[in-house]
């Protein structure tokens, strides 16, 4: 059976194929990277590609691209279903269940992309190690695009993404499925993340310290050998291009410590809280004036110093509120939109949303410590 992928125009992988087609004297790191710029992450990916599509090959000879008349953008399983269960070999009982009771979810529809995403420093990083079949586990405080890297990272390598929350308390038959009645017979609903697992999809699980144990066993047993997925009596193999991307902060509260044995499944990453430079970047990319355009934007330093230093206070253990970018870019929002006082608009986006007093009085010594120092003109 073939398969139809697509590549974004003028994206990354989009140059690298066109500047693989014009060489004629052979493929090395040292041409792309050093005579071309093209960083190694995506040759990786090159070669990722050519191994399941059987219109692109790539050699150290050069490079070949077939063309092929599209047919369908995204396939839904229900189309590739019969194929997949027969090419695992799963068993006569297996089979005919899988086939007559069982119901498939729809493949989730392909992102196009994050309008102003600013890529992290780990996003080239991650991009690598996804590419060499590792799953992913992105640890750090609230608001800061933990979720948003990896989603890009779906857009730009045109995977379909499941997305799964567990701030409820994820729990293993969330992620298998459920038996419906449906006209009087009874249906298993196959779960997105089963179905991901099986055919190849991309998952992302927010909040994973929030599951219940048996989820992360449940999740566990897709990233060991034998590398299957159980669900309604059958047993399938995992399809290899499928990863699991999780997130978690760490210190939110009613969550616990994930098992040592399971985070070693991932390869990890941390983010903390953004830099000055990047805070500034972030917020601009959702509104905020630019420094430098020429417009009354130095109220702009204020919002940067309360929120570091209101991150501040967390980290030295005066408060457990963690301030989040979000709550910035609501203020940033009432001074752009509805014309208020940056230091009215920080109070109430920020210290409003906190319901601990002790927590409020930090903020509120924290945001006029940075009022004084704003009004003596020490704020550039």
């Amino acid at each position: 059976m073939s398969y139809t992928f697509r590549i974004k125009e003028q994206s990354t992988l989009d140059d690298l194929i066109t500047k693989l087609l014009e060489l004629d004297d052979g493929v090395t790191r040292k041409l792309l990277v050093e005579e071309h710029g093209f960083p190694w992450h995506p040759v990786i990916a090159a070669y990722e590609l050519a191994k399941y599509a059987d219109n692109f090959s790539i050699s150290t000879s050069g490079a070949s691209y077939t063309d092929v008349v599209p047919q369908t953008v995204i396939h839904k399983v229900d189309n590739v279903k019969a194929d997949v269960v027969a090419a695992q070999q799963v068993g006569d009982s297996a089979t005919e269940s899988a086939g007559s009771t069982v119901k498939w979810p729809d493949t989730p529809v392909i992102s196009d992309g994050i309008d102003n995403f600013i890529k992290p420093a780990f996003y080239d990083r991650m991009a690598a190690m996804v590419a060499l079949g590792r799953h992913i586990s992105i640890a750090g405080p609230p608001g800061i695009g933990k979720s948003t890297a990896i989603e890009q990272l779906a857009a730009d390598c045109n995977k379909p993404m499941v997305h799964i929350s567990a701030d409820a308390g994820l729990r293993r038959r969330d992620l298998t499925g459920n038996v419906e009645l449906v006209n009087s017979h009874t249906q298993f609903m196959v779960a997105q993340y089963v179905a991901a697992a099986v055919f190849g999809w991309w998952v992302k699980t927010d909040e994973i310290n929030a599951d219940e144990p048996d989820a992360l066993m449940f999740l566990n047993s897709q990233m060991a050998p034998p590398f299957t997925v159980n669900f309604y009596g059958t047993s399938m193999l995992v399809h290899p291009n499928f990863r699991l991307f999780v997130t978690y902060n760490p210190g939110l509260i009613g969550t616990k410590p994930l098992p040592p044995a399971f985070k070693d499944r991932f390869f990890s990453l941390k983010m903390g809280f953004p830099s000055e430079y990047q805070l500034r970047r972030l917020l601009e990319a959702n509104g905020m004036p630019e420094r430098d355009d020429g417009s009354d934007s130095a109220w702009t330093d204020a919002v940067i110093a309360y929120g570091l230093k209101a991150w501040e206070q967390h980290e030295k253990g005066r408060m457990r509120y963690q301030i989040t970018p979000r709550r910035l870019m609501d203020a940033v929002a009432l001074v752009t939109a509805a014309g208020e006082d940056v230091f009215d608009a920080l109070e109430a986006a920020v210290i409003a949303a906190v319901d601990n007093v002790a927590e409020q009085q930090v903020l509120k010594s924290t945001l006029q410590d940075v009022k004084r120092s704003y009004e003596f003109g020490r704020l550039v």
